[in-house]
């Protein structure tokens, strides 16, 4: 369901394969949680094979990117499909977190 791909530049990818539901979200969390603690600059959350998020997920991202932006780093979303967007412009998440469609 995730794979981590790190790069020389200071970047992680995190590519999360299906829903991020309640099922998802304790291992979700595990993974964010491993890169919050890790020293890359930028962690990319590659959303393209996920259908769906919940607000518990959401909230997981959230609480990454107050950590990451206190330590001057940074989160991206990379690949997302219309649906997740529109979710996101709804909820202004696109304000907050740069996401590449």
């Amino acid at each position: 369901m995730f794979v981590r791909d790190e790069s020389v530049e200071g970047e992680v990818r995190l590519k999360v394969n299906g829903a991020l539901n309640s099922e998802a979200a304790e291992k979700f969390q595990k993974e964010l949680a491993e890169l919050a603690a890790g020293d890359c600059r930028t962690i990319i959350l590659d959303l393209s094979e996920v259908p769906s998020i919940n607000s518990t997920s959401l909230g997981k991202i959230l609480l990454l990117r107050k950590a990451l932006t206190e330590e001057d780093r940074t989160i991206r979303i990379n690949g997302c499909s219309d649906a997740l967007y529109n979710t996101f412009q709804l909820i202004n998440f696109d304000r907050l977190i740069s996401i590449d469609r």
